[in-house]
């Protein structure tokens, strides 16, 4: 399959060659086979297939939450490899935030305390965790709701305080696991537009697992998983930026 390559840009995730093997008893499980991606700033990016397919997989490299078998993940220009757990737990928190299927928000926590805790754990002072949580919140459209825990909040309310707990450190790239799975076709629609206006307004950087066509329908780049593999990619040229196809001459 041809890849377009883009020239005079950094990523800001990088993948090169990667692989992914598992072994399930006796078992061996190839989930990704040799993938080379690149991921921009500000990009919005869907990635799909059927299940099994590897996208899973490929998102827990990108955010460097699981490590590839060989090949080579590189976050902002730098190997992660090379790192150090704590030095890439420490670019992990400053760089990712991440948003999962089924919210994982801790329910003896209000939404306000559930936002403030990643900068809590990163060192930040109970006050300015407070507030920039509460700025986050009030983006998100819950400042009504910041003393209320989880089990009081609709499902698309709680997926709104995932989302203000992912961008409460300023990431410059969001993951989410199956962000519109468990909502209804309206939230679904709200989470989708706000998603796209923090793309848009903060230049956040989005990378999805989905199934959602609705999702689907929404983004401009999407690529297709098939068998541990990049079956399509459907990665659009940038303005000011020249494009070339590979195995071709630059």
């Amino acid at each position: 399959m041809n890849t377009v390559t883009l020239i005079g840009m950094a990523p800001l995730v990088e993948l090169r060659r990667a692989t992914k093997h598992y072994q399930i008893g006796e078992k061996p499980v190839i989930a990704l086979k040799g993938i080379d991606i690149s991921i921009q700033a500000r990009e919005f990016v869907a990635i799909w297939g059927p299940s099994g397919s590897g996208k899973s997989t490929l998102c827990n490299l990108i955010g460097m939450l699981d490590s590839p078998t060989s090949g080579n993940v590189l976050i902002d220009g730098q190997e992660v490899d090379d790192l150090s757990d704590n030095a890439r737990s420490e670019l992990r928190n400053r760089t990712i935030g991440f948003v999962f299927q089924n919210f994982n928000l801790i329910p003896v926590l209000s939404a306000l305390e559930n936002v403030m805790l990643p900068l809590q754990i990163a060192g930040a002072s109970s006050a300015v965790a407070r507030e920039r949580a509460l700025e986050r919140l009030t983006e998100v459209g819950l400042e009504k709701h910041v003393a209320h825990r989880p089990a009081k909040l609709s499902g698309g309310q709680q997926q709104r305080v995932a989302i203000a707990r992912a961008l409460v450190t300023d990431p410059a790239l969001v993951i989410a696991d199956e962000p519109t799975a468990n909502l209804d076709s309206g939230n679904a629609r709200r989470i989708i537009e706000l998603m796209l206006d923090i793309n848009a307004s903060h230049g956040t950087a989005f990378v999805f697992s989905t199934h959602d066509q609705r999702l689907l329908e929404s983004v401009k780049r999407r690529v297709l998983m098939q068998d541990g593999e990049i079956g399509s990619d459907s990665q659009p040229a940038r303005p000011g930026t020249q494009t070339r196809i590979a195995g071709s001459r630059p």
